[in-house]
């Protein structure tokens, strides 16, 4: 066990510093001082919505004013489970220096099992590799081309960036511009707010990013499972938006998408699944629902 009496806040106990890393670790967000090894309102905040997870606490219960033996226990608990999960994503972590804006504002954070699907997008712009640039977008996740992985969001945040899916899910934005249909050049949406010279052709998806994206796919699953939830459905955003018919394109969701259903066991909802006034997934991009229009 960590600790033999409870720590309460002020307290600069080795142990604090462990328990703010595992925190981080878990999805549990400390954007303002991070493991600064002081027992604070932020980490006692994080704590108790990790012991509500792990239904230790009731959602409506105070602030908890100590971390406890048995809260120390089931924290560490919890963080061997994460690491035995395994990842092969190497996560770039911005959620310090992101704004958090597009954070939900009726419901900013959820419950572990609350967190059931996983969103995929493609930006439609070339982002590129600066962490920094990316503070601007309101996602969990950003692979970049080079196979960069950075996160901006805890899993625990509702981030405003797939409409009707936002409370369920977590978002990742894949960079770059992508056809709707692979090889359907027409297919690729054109920015409409400069007129180019030339219209701009469709990218291809390096294999380093396809892979990250994939390896993010199973860092989200195999982190939730560790926190009491699961992880049961992959969307691409199409599904809940009109607006976003070519997103994310065929050749992400076919090779993200599809692989995590092929080998996570994920489900897209079906032929008929939309939220809202989202698009089902095209015969295009899955042969099984033959007859869907792009």
């Amino acid at each position: 066990m960590p600790i033999q009496a409870p720590l309460r806040k002020g307290s600069e106990d080795p142990y604090v510093t462990i328990a703010q890393q595992q925190l981080i670790a878990l999805g549990y967000g400390l954007p303002r001082f991070g493991a600064d090894g002081m027992l604070g309102d932020e980490t006692l905040f994080a704590y108790g919505v990790f012991l509500v997870s792990q239904g230790l606490r009731a959602p409506t219960d105070e602030r908890p004013k100590s971390i406890t033996p048995a809260g120390a226990a089931a924290l560490d608990m919890a963080f061997k489970a994460l690491d035995q999960g395994g990842s092969e994503a190497n996560i770039i972590d911005e959620r310090a220096n992101h704004p958090h804006a597009g954070r939900s504002v009726d419901t900013p954070y959820r419950l572990w099992s609350k967190i059931t699907a996983v969103v995929l997008h493609q930006t439609a712009t070339n982002l590129g590799e600066k962490p920094a640039r990316w503070h601007s977008v309101p996602i969990h996740f950003c692979i970049t081309r080079a196979g960069k992985v950075i996160q901006l969001y805890d899993l625990t945040e509702v981030c405003n960036h797939a409409n009707g899916l936002n409370r369920p899910s977590v978002g990742i934005e894949i960079d770059g511009w992508y056809a709707g249909i692979e090889g359907q050049p027409k297919t690729l949406w054109q920015p409409k707010t400069k007129k180019l010279a030339t219209p701009r052709q469709p990218m291809n998806l390096p294999t380093v990013q396809a892979e990250a994206a994939r390896a993010t796919v199973q860092w989200i699953v195999n982190t939730v499972a560790a926190n009491g939830g699961k992880v049961t459905h992959i969307h691409p955003h199409r599904q809940s938006s009109k607006d976003r018919q070519s997103d994310p394109g065929s050749l992400i969701w076919q090779t993200v998408g599809l692989w995590a259903q092929n080998t996570l066991g994920l489900s897209d909802g079906g032929a008929a699944f939309t939220v809202g006034n989202g698009r089902p997934i095209p015969e295009a991009w899955d042969v099984r629902y033959t007859g869907n229009r792009y």
